[in-house]
């Protein structure tokens, strides 16, 4: 897939990493480098490149810096999301403990209110421990969201569930689940096998378990309204690659990853699938992401 080039303006300039430097996967848990990372990008590269590949405007740039001083370094959590030849991005918050008051939902609209307005004003009384909402190419220049996720926790095991909320209604969106694939592997499958949109009789495991990622730190399954969706947690730059090219992503942002694997290479990545059958028994994936912190 191939999106038009971004022609007049010079790639935006990609962060690097510092003595200080954090590293968080996208549920913000922290892990160690695969590699030394002095010299190295910052996950949040990923994210310049893709807005520099959707010709996104500067506009865009301000509002998510400004998110980036409230919330602070590396606290935001922002999942490039890909649909049909069509990508946006996705802002996630977390404040498990609701200790953290530079990432209530009310602090985050203040942030981003001179470039769009969101129109949902969650309860600080819901007992929420991440929410999150989408922004587009031109979200920045003068839009609105419509629409806040919330995600609750589920009691003891790793997972939750999440809702959309409007400005005048609410509503569940999907139920998730966390699991180990080396020591869990049968809740894994378990998991996977419920599913009311995929026939396993016609369709082989590996088509939605995908054996390239299954060799990650934790996979997450999901059931939404409209599909189901598997998540990987901890792969590396080559499984990256693997999944941006096997998943059509535009050329333009496996060629950047390609080109800066070296720099790269010291980072653990996530990336989400949601696929559903058709009568034909042919999977389709039909939305897909992966993750940096910003």
């Amino acid at each position: 897939m191939t999106l038009p080039a971004r022609e007049t303006a010079a790639p935006r300039p990609l962060a690097q990493t510092t003595e200080g430097s954090r590293f968080f996967d996208y549920c913000l848990q922290p892990y160690q480098p695969l590699r030394d990372p002095r010299g190295k990008l910052r996950s949040e590269s990923l994210l310049w490149n893709s807005l520099d590949v959707c010709a996104a405007p500067t506009a865009l740039d301000e509002a998510l810096r400004a998110v980036q001083r409230t919330a602070g370094l590396d606290m935001t959590v922002v999942g490039i999301k890909h649909h049909h030849g069509r990508m946006w991005w996705e802002l996630y918050f977390y404040d498990r403990l609701k200790e953290d008051a530079a990432v209530r939902a009310a602090s985050i609209i203040d942030a981003v209110a001179p470039w769009f307005h969101i129109v949902p004003q969650p309860r600080e009384t819901i007992p929420h421990f991440m929410f999150s909402f989408d922004v587009h190419p031109d979200t920045a220049e003068g839009g609105t969201v419509e629409v806040v996720n919330l995600y609750l926790p589920y009691h003891e095991i790793q997972g939750g569930r999440s809702y959309k909320l409007w400005a005048d209604r609410v509503e569940m969106d999907n139920a998730y689940r966390f699991l180990h694939p080396k020591t869990e592997i049968r809740e894994l499958l378990h998991e996977i096998h419920q599913s009311v949109f995929v026939d396993f009789t016609r369709v082989p495991l590996s088509r939605v378990l995908l054996p390239e990622l299954i060799d990650c730190n934790r996979i997450c399954v999901a059931k939404k309204r409209f599909a189901d969706a598997v998540y990987y947690s901890g792969i590396d730059v080559g499984q990256l690659l693997f999944f941006l090219r096997a998943l059509g992503y535009p050329d333009s942002i496996a060629a950047f990853v390609d080109t800066h694997r070296a720099v790269l290479d010291h980072l653990r990545f996530d990336v989400g699938i949601d696929y559903t059958m058709q009568p034909d028994g042919s999977v389709v994936m039909t939305k897909s992401s992966y993750y940096c912190t910003l």
